[in-house]
C-alpha cells in the first residue's frame, strides 16, 4: 500500500526549490495512513500552512484524491494534524503574491486555510491543479445529487 507521497512531495520541491518546507517525509506518512485503497493519488504539494516566515513549523502535506483533499501534518511526540475535505465543501480559491513567495487561500464551508511560503513559480501548476480538481469533482457531486 504505498501511496509515493513522500515521493511526489519531493518532486514538487525539486522543481520549486524557493518552496519552505521541512520533516516532508514525517508529513506524508500522516496522510498516507488515512488514504483509502479505492483512491487514486491525484496531486501533491507541500508549503507552510501560514504565511507568517517568523513562524516556519507548520510545513503541512495536501493531496488530492478522486475522493476528497487531504491535509497532513506531524508534530512532536506521536501528535498530528490530519484534515479531510470533500468536494462538496470545497467553495473556491484565491492565489496571492508577496515580493519573495506566494500563497493559496482555499475557502471551504467552515473556515479557510491558507497554504504559504510557496515558491512563487509553482503557483502556476498548483492552481491548475486546483481548478481541474475543483471543476471534476463539483461536476461529479452535482451528478449524484440529481441522479
Amino acid at each position: 500500500m504505498s501511496y509515493k507521497v513522500y515521493d511526489s512531495c519531493k518532486d514538487f520541491l525539486k522543481k520549486y526549490p524557493k518552496t519552505v518546507a521541512w520533516r516532508i517525509k514525517t508529513h506524508s506518512n500522516v496522510v498516507e495512513q488515512h488514504i483509502n485503497d479505492d483512491e487514486v493519488v491525484l496531486f501533491t504539494f507541500v508549503g507552510q500552512k501560514d504565511t507568517n516566515l517568523l513562524l516556519p513549523f507548520y510545513t503541512t502535506v495536501v493531496v488530492f484524491t478522486n475522493k476528497r483533499m487531504l491535509l497532513g501534518r506531524k508534530r512532536c511526540l506521536g501528535r498530528y494534524f490530519y484534515s479531510s475535505i470533500t468536494p462538496d465543501m470545497l467553495n473556491d480559491f484565491e492565489i496571492r503574491t508577496n515580493i519573495l513567495f506566494g500563497s493559496v487561500e482555499i475557502d471551504t464551508v467552515k473556515e479557510k486555510f491558507i497554504m504559504g511560503c510557496l515558491d512563487k513559480r509553482s503557483l502556476t501548476i498548483i492552481e491548475d491543479a486546483l481548478s481541474k480538481y475543483l471543476v471534476d469533482e463539483k461536476l461529479k457531486y452535482l451528478k449524484k445529487e440529481k441522479s
